[in-house]
This record gives C-alpha cells, structure tokens and sequence, in this order.
C-alpha cells in the first residue's frame, strides 16, 4: 500500500518496491530505488506526530546555504499511517556503519576525523542560519519560545516521581538552572537538533560531509547546544577536530560556560532516558559525563571538551537517543 501511495504520488520507484533498512524509535526505514537510478529513503512513522514537513523546511533551508542535506520528495498523512520519501546522502553515516548507534567505543579512522572537522566547518554555517523562536520548529521554521531560557526551563524543572539516578538528576538540575544567567541569548537559530555521528554521512574516502540527516529533531535554538549534544554522545577523537574547526580562533570563555552547561542539561536528560528504559551501559558513561559537569559547574572551571572517561574500543553498539 505504501509503495502504491509513493507512486501514486509521481515517485516513480523500480520494480522491486521497498527494501527494509533499519526500524528506530521513531520510523520504520526502507530503501528504495527509482526507474532512472536515484537511491532513496522512505521513513513510515512509528510515532502519531511525526515532523516530516519541519525536516523539509530545515532540509531546504540547509541546502539553500550549500550545506548537504536529504531532499524530501514527498510526505503525507493518510489514516493507516504518515511516511515521507527523502534522496539518500551518499557514503556512510560518520559511525562507521549503519548499525553502530554512536562511536564511544569505535577506533577512529583518519577519514572519519576529516569528516568530523568539516562537519564543523559546516554546522558554523548551519547555525548562521536565524529562525522564528526558539524549540520545536514548525514546518515554517518557527518555534513556540521567546527567549533560550523559557525554551529550556520545562526540561529542568520537570517533577519525577522517582529519581532513577538517586538524586544525580536532581541536582544537575538545580545547579543549571541557578547558573542559566551565565548563558547569553544569541537569538534563535537552527539546530540540526539531533546532533549525532550517526545523523551525519560523509565519504570514507575524502572524508567530506555528504549529508545531515533526519533533521525531524531540528530546533530553534543556541548553536551551541548542538555542539554539546556531539560531545556527550561521540568519541573525544571526532569531538575534538568537530570543535576546533567550528572555533578556528578558540572558544571563548562564555563559550565554554555554555558548552559546559549545555552539555550538563542534555547529558542529564539522555541519562535519565536510559535508566528508565533498563539501559545501563549507557546510562553509566552519561553518569559519569553528569558527574564531571556537576563539578566544573560547582568549582566555576568549565570545559569545552567532556571530561576524559575510559574509552572502550569494541563493536557493540550503545542504545539510541
């Protein structure tokens, strides 16, 4: 049915229809392929709302400034479901492979620090681009907050009935929030939101960027939070070159408060996400991550860089964000 909608649509796909890719938390992914050779996405939602006209604005907007991004083709929303249709970026994701959910544990490849420095070189144009408020975006690239405060203060002072993290959370919590005036407000900007190595594809070979996708999660928000959601989640070797790229002159000192708080705000968040879910290997490291944030934010000594933590090289794959 779905392949019949796709078509039905002007998407002129080949005759062997829809190929499984992957299934997330929040899509079903296929492969697919049109009759004059074009390689494509097709996303059917897992979820009620899925956001797949905000990924089209955000793609276009991207595109617009010479940023690789996914084209959407097509979306729709009929009573059996909601689907999109999107070009595929070529190359690999900056994982490695499709199925490696981040790269903490990974050795990394020179090819993938290239691409790790021109994705920053690339995010610092992205985040250039100005959007109507901040937080979820609207498929006309306007969010529901005035001001970055009011954007981030629901998720600090959210009420848990139960702490899974014995009390961590509640103490990040409380220390962000009295030391949000250290974070200036740069206006609204677009965020690629979800902003992990496996959302960015890049060629193994020359290591350029080839893509950002599933850019349903962008946002209007601080650049910098983009930033400090890659470093909770990536292997400091892709952190570091990603960062210094994107501050060729160094980070200032604000900079880095907000990095530092930031990255405490979403490392605590993704904390919390695991432990409720029964994920405790990376539930462990996103404590650790929380630990040291709690201590630079109390001793006024951020960083731009998380704390080093013991990377594990391995093939096993963490959970998803």
């Amino acid at each position: 049915m779905l392949t019949a909608r796709i078509r039905a649509a002007g998407i002129p796909l080949d005759r062997t229809g829809l190929a499984p890719l992957a299934s997330g938390a929040d899509n079903t992914v296929f492969t697919a392929q049109t009759i004059d050779g074009h390689h494509l996405i097709v996303k059917a939602s897992l979820r009620p709302n899925p956001r797949y006209a905000t990924a089209a604005w955000a793609a276009a907007a991207l595109t617009a400034q010479g940023i690789p991004a996914p084209r959407i083709l097509w979306h729709d929303r009929w009573d059996g479901g909601t689907a999109c249709v999107e070009t595929r970026c070529p190359g690999n994701p900056l994982t490695g492979t499709p199925d490696q959910l981040d790269t903490t544990d990974a050795a990394i490849s020179e090819s993938a620090v290239r691409a790790a420095r021109h994705a920053g070189t690339l995010l610092h144009l992205a985040h250039a681009i100005t959007v109507g408020g901040y937080g979820k975006l609207t498929p006309q690239g306007t969010g529901p907050h005035r001001s970055l405060t009011t954007s981030i203060l629901p998720d600090l002072t959210a009420r848990a009935s139960v702490d899974p993290s014995g009390g961590l959370a509640t103490c990040a919590r409380r220390l962000i929030s009295a030391n949000l005036w250290r974070l200036p407000d740069p206006g609204p900007h677009l965020l690629v939101g979800d902003c992990a190595a496996r959302h960015i594809f890049h060629h193994p070979g020359t290591g350029r960027v080839t893509g950002f996708i599933d850019l349903e999660s962008a946002r209007g928000g601080d650049p910098l939070a983009d930033l400090a959601g890659f470093s909770v989640r990536e292997h400091p070797d892709l952190v570091r070159p990603l960062l210094e790229s994107y501050f060729p002159d160094g980070a200032t000192v604000d900079q880095i408060w907000a990095l530092t708080l930031h990255r405490a705000r979403i490392a605590t968040h993704l904390m919390l996400f695991h432990l409720t879910r029964g994920q405790y290997r990376p539930a462990e490291r996103l404590t650790e991550h929380v630990t040291a944030d709690i201590r630079a934010i109390s001793t006024e000594t951020p960083t731009a860089m998380p704390a080093p933590l013991p990377f594990r090289h391995s093939a096993e794959p963490s959970s998803p964000h």
